[in-house]
This record gives C-alpha cells, sequence and structure tokens, in this order.
C-alpha cells in the first residue's frame, strides 16, 4: 500500500520535480557510500595502531627490565644515591606497565604470559630489595641474592620476549583479516561504483525516454489521425504530468475503436513473450548449471602439495633415491588424474584408487600417526561417481582431525549397497575418521556448506558438486564429537550418475 501510494504520488510530480528527485537520489547514494569508506578506512587505522602501541609498551617494558637491571647492578658496585634512584624510577615503571596490559589482550596464552611476568618482577625484585638492603648494610654475601634476583630476571626477559612474540602472531592474524577486508572493499568499491554509474545512466535513460518517447509518439498519432487514419495506436502514458495530461487526450479519442483490436495484439504480444522467456530462462538455468559444475570441479587444494613436496625434499636428504622416485611418481600420478582426465565421472574403483595414491603420500610424512582402511563391496567398485569426490573428503579428515591430534589416527572408507524404503539399490559411502571431531559451533558452520568459508571449502565444494551432478537426488550428512571424530556419509542412487558417465 505505501509502495502504491508513492507510485501514484511520483506519477503526479512535474517533469521539474522529478528530474530534482533523481539528481538527489543519486547524489545521496554517492555521499553514502563515501561515508562508509572514510568510516572503514579509520576504522583500520585505529587497529593498527592499537596493534603499533602494544609492540611498543612490550618493547619499552624489555628495555626498562635490562635498564633496571644495569641500574642494580651499578648501585650495588659503587653505591651512587642516583643509580639507586634510576633503579627505582624504572621498577615502578615495569610494574605500571604489566596491569593495563591484561584489558589489550583476549588471547590465553597472552593472560598466562603476562601472568608469569606479573610473577616473576614480584619475585626478583625481591631479591633485589634484599640484596640493596644487605649491600647498605656491609653484608658481604648481599651478592647471594642479586644473583639469584638476576636469574629469575633473565627468565623475565624470556617472558617478554615470548609475549612480543605472541603478540605479533596476533598482529600478522590482524594484519591478515584487514588484508582480507581490505580485498573485499577494493572489490566492493569497483562494483558499487560500476552500480552507482549504471544506476545513474538508467536514471537519465529512463526520465529521457519518458519525456521524449511519448512526445515522438504524440507527434505521430496526431499526423496519423490529421490524415484521417484512425488506425493508430493509442499513447498511453501513466503519468500525470504536461506530457501525461495531452497524452490522455489523444487516447480518449481512439479508445472505443482500437480496444479490441489492441486486445488481440497483446493478448498474441504476451504469450511469444512469454514463451521466449521461458526458452531463457531454461537455458540459462543449464547454463548455470554447468558454470557451477565447472568452477567447483576447478576447485583444488594446493595444502597436501606443499606438505608433500617437503616431505620429498626431506626424503631424498636422508634416504636412497628409491622412495623419493615412488612419492614422485605418486604425486605426478594424482596431478595427471585431475588434469587429464576426459570425463567427469569415473568409476568409483578409480576414485578410490587415486585416494590410496594421496593417502600414501600422507603416511610418508605422518609415519604410524595415520592408518587407512578401505572396506568396498565388488558390487560398488564399478559405480560411476564424480571425480575427485572423496579424496577432498581425506584430505579434510588428514589436516584437521588426524594432524592436530598427538596419537595420530584412523581413517576408514567404507561403500556398500543398500536398499531403501522404495526398494531401490542406494550406495552407501562413510568416511569415519578418529581424529579431533569437532566443537558443534564449527559442525554448524561446515554444515552451511559455503565455499567461500575457510577450512570449509573441501566438503563444500564435494557437497555441491555431488548435488549439481545427481540432480540433488542425493544426500549427504556430517557427524562429529569432540575428541572422539567425524564422519561423513553419502547416499546416492546406484544409476544416479550413469548418463553422465555414458
Amino acid at each position: 500500500m505505501f509502495l502504491k501510494r508513492i507510485g501514484e504520488m511520483w506519477e503526479h510530480l512535474s517533469i521539474r520535480i522529478k528530474f530534482l528527485v533523481a539528481f538527489f537520489c543519486v547524489l545521496a547514494l554517492v555521499s553514502v557510500f563515501n561515508l562508509y569508506l572514510n568510516n572503514n578506512n579509520y576504522s583500520i587505522t585505529d587497529q593498527f595502531n592499537h596493534t603499533v602501541m602494544n609492540y611498543y609498551a612490550i618493547n619499552r617494558m624489555h628495555l626498562l627490565v635490562v635498564e633496571n637491571y644495569n641500574a642494580l647492578d651499578s648501585f650495588l658496585k659503587t653505591l651512587e644515591p642516583e643509580e639507586k634512584i634510576r633503579y627505582q624510577k624504572t621498577k615502578e615503571d615495569i610494574q605500571g606497565m604489566i596491569e593495563p596490559l591484561y584489558a589489550e589482550f583476549d588471547s590465553l596464552d597472552i593472560y598466562f604470559n603476562i601472568k608469569a611476568i606479573a610473577n616473576s618482577t614480584n619475585m626478583y625484585f625481591s631479591h633485589f630489595e634484599k640484596a640493596i638492603s644487605e649491600r647498605e648494610q656491609g653484608i658481604e654475601n648481599y651478592y647471594v641474592s642479586f644473583y639469584e634476583g638476576r636469574d629469575i630476571q633473565r627468565y623475565t626477559v624470556g617472558y617478554i620476549q615470548s609475549l612480543l612474540n605472541l603478540s605479533l602472531s596476533e598482529g600478522m592474524k590482524l594484519y591478515s583479516q584487514v588484508v582480507r577486508e581490505a580485498e573485499i572493499m577494493r572489490h566492493l568499491s569497483i562494483i558499487t561504483i560500476v552500480a552507482l554509474f549504471i544506476f545513474s545512466m538508467f536514471i537519465g535513460l529512463l526520465l529521457t525516454n519518458k519525456l521524449v518517447n511519448p512526445i515522438k509518439k504524440l507527434a505521430r498519432t496526431s499526423m496519423s489521425m490529421a490524415q484521417g487514419d484512425l488506425d493508430v495506436q493509442p499513447v498511453a502514458i501513466r503519468s500525470k504530468d504536461e506530457i501525461g495530461v495531452l497524452a490522455e487526450s489523444f487516447s480518449i479519442m481512439n479508445a472505443n475503436i482500437r480496444k479490441y483490436v489492441q486486445d488481440l495484439k497483446q493478448k498474441v504480444e504476451i504469450e511469444k513473450r512469454l514463451h521466449e522467456e521461458e526458452l531463457k530462462i531454461v537455458r540459462m538455468e543449464q547454463l548455470v548449471k554447468e558454470a557451477r559444475f565447472g568452477a567447483l570441479q576447478s576447485q583444488v587444494n594446493p595444502h597436501f602439495l606443499f606438505n608433500t613436496l617437503n616431505t620429498i625434499s626431506r626424503t631424498a636428504m636422508f634416504e636412497n633415491a628409491e622412495k623419493t622416485v615412488k612419492l614422485t611418481r605418486t604425486l605426478a600420478n594424482l596431478f595427471r588424474y585431475r588434469l587429464r582426465q576426459k570425463s567427469v565421472i569415473v568409476p568409483l574403483s578409480q576414485e578410490l584408487h587415486i585416494v590410496g595414491e594421496y593417502v600414501y603420500l600422507q603416511k610418508v610424512r605422518f609415519g604410524d600417526r595415520l592408518e587407512y582402511v578401505e572396506i568396498v563391496s565388488d558390487e560398488c567398485k564399478t559405480v560411476p561417481v564424480p571425480i575427485l569426490l572423496f579424496q577432498p573428503l581425506v584430505e579434510n579428515a588428514i589436516i584437521h582431525g588426524i594432524e592436530p591430534k598427538v596419537k595420530g589416527g584412523k581413517i576408514r572408507i567404507k561403500a556398500m549397497v543398500k536398499q531403501d524404503k522404495s526398494g531401490q539399490a542406494m550406495i552407501v559411502v562413510r568416511i569415519t575418521d578418529t581424529g579431533v571431531g569437532m566443537s558443534k559451533e564449527q559442525l554448524e558452520q561446515i554444515k552451511n556448506f559455503d565455499v567461500t568459508t575457510e577450512n570449509c571449502i573441501g566438503v563444500a565444494n564435494v557437497y555441491h558438486r555431488l548435488r549439481i551432478a545427481s540432480g540433488n537426488n542425493s544426500q549427504f550428512s556430517i557427524r562429529s564429537r569432540i575428541n572422539e571424530g567425524t564422519s561423513i556419509e553419502i547416499r546416492f542412487a546406484k544409476e544416479a550418475f550413469y548418463d553422465a558417465h555414458q
């Protein structure tokens, strides 16, 4: 109702007011976009300033600890009051810098590190104060307390260095996030600028067409009617501005005569357009399906490649060339399988073979920490499946499930034939690992199957390719528990991919 009222108000506006409204709309969009970009830039700058100030504070604490030790050492040797004052000043500065650090970081590791710095500084300050007191009283073995405090002070320096390293690590994460956000903002800026340009052109063309086209139509209609030809198209204009009033006068003159013929022509035109639109929609859906399939098919995670190449390099250094040759050939088989495969559908046995090649490469890296088992019925081996359907899931299980686990784990692939409720033969493939598992939050994020989300690309890729290749006639489920492992089950009809295979 509200939009309808706005439309009616727009139709009744004069041509001058319409141009002014369009101009201010474009200007408002540009202004809002600029304000958003400026606010985002200020936010990024604040984040960097905050990170740099943390680095500066930690580094200054390190310098103060060293200066504090030097001042104490000089005082114990010379008993100069200025050195004692310098020692007390640096001590107060160090103690005053520790407490604010708690509020600057959220990491648990950094919290414990700051806690260790606080405890160790209190301990070695107590030893240093004792050494100062004994030195001022003339006790000869004052150096015992001094050396005890010095040993603890060295640990404190190590804690500060560790805190600086952790802070640098947090800073790198922030930097990576900011870089990603900046890249997104760059693309968003380009898209927005192009969209604003197109929108401005569209508004300009729309307004000019609203003026020029009706005038042309009115001119042609008036000439035809002046020559006695009443079989002319009525000039239909919805707007109620100056041109709309003029066009309405012409439309009333020939409305009754043209009504029947116009209805017939409109009906034929509508049917023709509907048919053309239906053909366009069908073709577009097919093109989108093919494009999505090709895009998802082409996503390859190079993570295991770098680990494998490192393994090959280390193996070549410490062993004879035979094992290196086998590793290289296995890796070459994987790439040959991916790059030279003419069909996107292969037998399940061939797909499992390439999974075994991949697992062999990983077993060289993980050794006894990785165990792999295949249980596949003979009836399943010849069933066609999409290429690279299982390898990304096994890779995901190894990287995110087995690798973080100190004792390693086991991966099992089991393929069998089951009958569903309607009696149809279904292929059931389960990929199970005994890795670290996932929390409920992580599992829910994975189940979104978003190919742009970090750590979700492999699973999302397989899910979408499976759905596209099977025409949504497949099932994909994931279960996981912390410290117990993860299980992925894929179900599809035995004949689901035969057409694509042929």
